[in-house]
């Protein structure tokens, strides 16, 4: 059979200037929402999507397969461009050079949404262009042309874009537009601005004037229909009639009035359809509640799917208050949400900041005890070689530090002035360590604070705290109170009444052990380091996965590989607390899709690097 009908081509503005939100949800959505409600009353047209911005590209042929068109046209975004900012030209090359080439016919039309903004085109040169094609067009302006509102940032450095250090506010251009339908005759402009519209009622009285009977093409088709309600319906008035029980005719008929409905089959699937949507939505929107206080990521992309959902119902049922109530109330909530995730990952900021901070103190500290185990270990083996009654001169300076010890020269070589340098040298050790221990306490200070908001955190996600699991903060503040302990029994073996060196030079080592443990464990608690091109930052809490992460530990200078004895491993590996593999679905695609953002923000830093104005 012949298929009569119009082809259309859309052209969605896909710049970053259609992200501003004058217009509910955004300049974007608005224009998704208006195409998604005209397909019912498109059926049987083929229909072809461009996207531009800088560039443009056809991203669906003309085609009867509605469903791709929706596919792609959820799709659609500013980061999928080549180039940033706005062409209008580019737009109307793509479709004139691309898919509108036979329209001299008059059977093809252009719908372009755009909020008029544009910095590269040559606006006569595209009025030209749309008054040659011979094409339909309607340009609908979206936006608000006084007010205007901000443009939200690609690169994640700021809430808002900046131009010249100001934040951009972008207004429909109204005049350009203008411009463009006052050309030719078949060029109508719409300002939509903020205003709800209809797309098919527009659709509709632009090309009211064009001719109706236009074959666009043939199409060959098969069609199957049932016919069994028929042949049923039948066969129970003709059973029914030959009963031997006599019925009365009245009573014949009124049976087989109240069989054919039975036998009927339903036509309309629009309400069952509608009514699953509501049931799934509410569904979702129940889940992403019981996540609110547990995991605001998991709560937004449940959110997200609720409303994906009630949208769909109100495709089918255009203009249920109920269902715009709920799609109303997720989109406020999900604004809601997203200003906690980004509270969220700004404490989380802090925490790695501060972990930076820690690392660096540790260290240096780490390095003094080290500094004072070895200066005890080379004098209990001098003392081992000497003879009982002589001391070396070079003992003398086992614990000088230049800032802090006075130079002793001059000892004797009896007993007794070997004993006072003893003591000597531990006053000036024990004056280091108490500084070190004073340091190391209030790292463990700084650490216990950290692991208590964590376990805050974990408290309100789980909600019974004999559930919660081990933070990764517990095993670094066990290190470092078992050094802080090793410190003090140092200290109380350096006291001039219960001097012992042998027992001081054991807990110096068990200190520095610990404290390099410790500084171990926090360093394989950062994160990877950030490239000086990359502007993002990376971090395992937004997706990210370094292939070299898993060789970190391996390059620490102190740790040598030595041969493991029978039994050490299982021994390691019942002392080691490891996590439980219990990801949930929700979790892998909060990953997933915290790297589809990324890869967006890198794609969309580099389409804004190659222009001025970026929207």
């Amino acid at each position: 059979m012949e298929r009569r009908g119009r082809d259309l081509v859309i052209a969605l503005d896909v710049s970053r200037s259609m992200l501003a939100a004058d217009v509910f949800p955004s300049r974007l959505e608005a224009a998704r929402i208006a195409v998604h409600e005209a397909f019912p009353s498109l059926t049987g047209q083929r229909i072809a999507l461009i996207t531009f911005a800088g560039s443009a590209s056809v991203r669906v042929p003309l085609t009867l397969d509605h469903e791709f068109v929706r596919y792609m046209l959820e799709r659609a975004d500013p980061s999928d461009m080549d180039l940033g900012s706005t062409s209008l030209q580019a737009a109307v090359e793509k479709a004139v050079g691309t898919v509108l080439t036979d329209a001299k016919g008059g059977g093809r039309d252009l719908v372009v949404f755009t909020d008029g903004e544009d910095h590269l085109s040559d606006i006569k040169k595209t009025a030209d262009l749309l008054a040659e094609c011979r094409a339909w067009v309607l340009i609908i302006g979206l936006g608000d042309p006084i007010r205007g509102a901000r443009v939200p940032d690609a690169s994640g450095a700021n809430p808002w874009m900046k131009y010249k250090d100001a934040e951009v506010v972008s207004r429909l251009d109204e005049g350009v537009l203008e411009k463009l339908a006052d050309k030719s005759s078949n060029v109508t402009y719409y300002p939509a601005r903020s205003r709800p519209f209809d797309l098919v009622t527009l659709y509709q009285q632009m090309i009211s004037g064009a001719a109706d009977d236009v074959v666009v093409g043939h199409l060959r088709q098969v069609r199957y229909t049932e016919g069994y309600p028929y042949l049923l319906g039948l066969s129970v008035v003709l059973w029914l009639a030959s009963s031997p029980w006599g019925l009365p005719a009245a009573r014949t008929l009124v049976l087989f009035v109240l069989l054919l409905p039975a036998c009927t089959q339903p036509t309309d699937d629009g309400e069952a359809a509608f009514q699953a949507k509501l049931k799934r939505g509410g569904e979702l929107l129940k889940f992403a509640q019981e996540q609110h206080d547990a995991d605001p990521v998991a709560e937004r992309l449940l959110l997200l799917d609720a409303r994906e959902q009630f949208l769909c119902a109100a495709l089918l049922q255009p203009g249920d208050v109920e269902t715009a109530r709920r799609i109303t109330a997720i989109s406020r909530d999900l604004r809601d949400v997203e200003a906690a995730i980004k509270e969220q990952r700004a404490e989380e900021q802090k925490r790695h900041e501060k972990l930076d901070e820690i690392i660096q103190r540790l260290e240096k500290l780490a390095l003094r005890q080290a500094g004072l185990s070895q200066q005890a270990t080379g004098l209990l083996a001098r003392r081992l070689v000497a003879p009982e009654t002589q001391l070396n001169s070079e003992d003398n300076n086992i614990f000088e530090d230049p800032n802090n010890f006075e130079d002793h020269n001059g000892i004797d070589s009896n007993a007794t002035a070997r004993s006072n340098n003893e003591r000597r040298l531990a006053a000036f050790a024990a004056k280091e360590q108490q500084a070190v221990r004073e340091g190391t306490a209030s790292i463990l200070e700084s650490v216990t604070f950290q692991r208590n908001t964590l376990r805050a955190l974990l408290t309100k996600a789980y909600g019974d705290v004999a559930r919660l699991p081990a933070t990764e903060l517990d095993p670094v503040a066990d290190l470092l109170t078992e050094a802080v302990a090793a410190q003090q029994q140092a200290l109380a073996s350096l006291a001039p009444r219960s001097l012992g060196w042998p027992q001081a030079n054991t807990a110096f080592h068990t200190a520095a052990g610990r404290m390099q443990q410790a500084l171990e464990s926090l360093r394989s608690l950062q994160p990877p380091a950030k490239d000086p091109k990359d502007n993002t930052m990376p971090s395992r809490n937004e997706g990210d996965y370094d292939e070299e992460m898993e060789a970190a530990d391996s390059d620490t200078k102190d740790i040598k590989s030595q041969p493991i004895a029978a039994g050490d491993f299982q021994a390691a590996l019942a002392r080691r607390s490891l996590p439980q593999p219990n990801y949930t679905s929700a979790e892998i695609l909060a990953e997933e899709s915290a790297n589809q953002q990324k890869r967006t923000k890198k794609r969309a830093a580099h389409a804004g690097a190659k222009v001025e104005k970026n929207w």
